[in-house]
C-alpha cells in the first residue's frame, strides 16, 4: 500500500497553476503587489474596490519618491492605516488587521521591486530555501490559470500540506503542531535588515538607505505611528514575516 501511495504522489506533476512570488522578475513582483487582492487580503463586502485608488496613486508616485512628496512624516501620525479586528477562530482569538495607506504600500512595493532590491531579495531567500528540513508553504503566489490568486495560493497550501503529509505519514508515525503567539505584531523591524543584510552589516550600516532593509525598516515605522514592533496584516507584506523567520533557522 506504501509503495502505491508513493506512487500516485511521485507521478508527471501536472502544468503549474501558480507561480511563487519568489520565482518572479521583478516587473512581475511589481504587477503582482499592485493587484487589489495583493494590497488586501481582508474579506470585504464586494463594494470595496481598490483597483482605481492604487492605480491613481501609483501613477502620481511614478518616477518620484514619497518623500519629496510628503509634507510631513507620517510615523508622526497615528492612524495613517485603517484598522480592524477579525475574529480567527470564532471564539476568543481576535487578530488586528490593517488597510496600508495606499502612498505608504505603493512606494514601499517601488521599493522592493526595483531591479536590484528584487535581486537581494531573491538571492537572500534562495539561501533559505537551500535549508532542506524546513519548507515556507504560504509565500504569495499568482495564478496562472482563470483561478483567483487567493484560490492558487489554497491550491499551494493543500499540494504542499495535505499532500506532502500524507507522504510524510508513511515514515513517521507522530505531527507536532506549534504556533507562535501573536507573531506578526511582535515581530521587531530592524531584524527584517538583519534577515537580508546579516545582523553585523545591518548594524553598521543602520543609516545606509541603500540597503533595502533598511528602507523596508523605515516604511513599516512610518506605517505603525514609529513603532519597531509589528508589522501590518492584511496583505502580502507578511512576506517580510517569512525572511525574518527563516534567518533565524
Amino acid at each position: 500500500m506504501a509503495a502505491e501511495i508513493r506512487t500516485l504522489l511521485a507521478k508527471k506533476p501536472a502544468r503549474p497553476k501558480q507561480q511563487s512570488l519568489l520565482d518572479m522578475t521583478s516587473t512581475q513582483a511589481r504587477a503582482f503587489l499592485l493587484k487589489p487582492e495583493s494590497y488586501s487580503r481582508i474579506e470585504l463586502p464586494t463594494y470595496f474596490q481598490f483597483a482605481t485608488l492604487l492605480r491613481r496613486v501609483a501613477k502620481t508616485l511614478e518616477g518620484q519618491r514619497l518623500l519629496d512628496l510628503q509634507q510631513g512624516s507620517p510615523r508622526k501620525h497615528e492612524g495613517v492605516n485603517y484598522a480592524m479586528l477579525d475574529n480567527k477562530d470564532g471564539r476568543y482569538a481576535w487578530r488586528p488587521l490593517q488597510l496600508v495607506h495606499p502612498a505608504l504600500y505603493i512606494s514601499l512595493v517601488s521599493q522592493i521591486t526595483n531591479a536590484a532590491n528584487w535581486k537581494t531579495i531573491r538571492k537572500r531567500l534562495a539561501e533559505f530555501a537551500a535549508i532542506d528540513n524546513i519548507k515556507c508553504l504560504s509565500i504569495p503566489a499568482r495564478s496562472l490559470s482563470k483561478q483567483r490568486d487567493k484560490a492558487a495560493q489554497i491550491t499551494q497550501w493543500w499540494q504542499g500540506i495535505e499532500q506532502g503529509s500524507i507522504e510524510l505519514a508513511l515514515d513517521y508515525q507522530f505531527l507536532l503542531l506549534a504556533d507562535i503567539t501573536d507573531c506578526y505584531a511582535a515581530i521587531y523591524t530592524h531584524s527584517i535588515a538583519w534577515a537580508i543584510h546579516d545582523r553585523d552589516v545591518a548594524k553598521t550600516k543602520r543609516n545606509d538607505k541603500s540597503l533595502i532593509g533598511n528602507v523596508i525598516d523605515d516604511c513599516m515605522q512610518d506605517m505603525r505611528h514609529g513603532q519597531t514592533n509589528g508589522i501590518p496584516q492584511g496583505s502580502v507584506l507578511l512576506i517580510f514575516a517569512f525572511i525574518i523567520e527563516r534567518s533565524t533557522v
